[in-house]
């Protein structure tokens, strides 16, 4: 199984600088941008060369309907390997899964699941609460 995080500008480096500083780097997971002196082209290439020697693939893109997304999609239908294609998950779902990555054997599909569902689970809104302490009715 791959796991491959892409996404414009230096979206999947920096992704993977913050796995590297928090985990030491995820064997099986690969890091693609796709920057400004790059068109589709050159990016389908980096895909199909990143994945030739993979089975089951799960892309994680940064955007829906972005060009990452889009080629990842693209080849997803085009390929005879098991592809699926994930946006908007977070360093928390990449770290976990790719940290139980070497021993997943479930289908591609499972895993983009299990990712786009810990993404969602670990979103969350700060609530600010009082400090202030509860009075005891006894006036203790």
């Amino acid at each position: 199984m791959k796991l491959i995080v892409t996404g414009h500008g230096n979206y999947a480096t920096g992704i993977e600088s913050t796995v590297k500083l928090l985990a030491g780097g995820l064997n099986g997971v690969s890091f693609i941008d796709f920057t400004g002196d790059m068109d589709e082209n050159s990016l389908n290439k980096k895909f199909s060369d990143e994945i030739k020697n993979d089975d089951k693939v799960v892309f994680i893109c940064d955007l829906l309907g972005g060009t990452p997304f889009k080629e990842a999609v693209k080849l997803s239908m085009s390929s005879n390997k098991e592809i699926n294609v994930t946006c908007g998950c977070n360093v928390g779902s990449i770290m976990e899964v790719g940290l139980q990555l070497a021993t997943f054997d479930g289908s591609a599909k499972e895993l983009a699941d299990k990712i786009v569902s810990i993404s969602k689970n670990q979103t969350k809104v700060f609530e600010h609460k009082s400090a202030e302490p509860e009075s005891d009715e006894d006036g203790i």
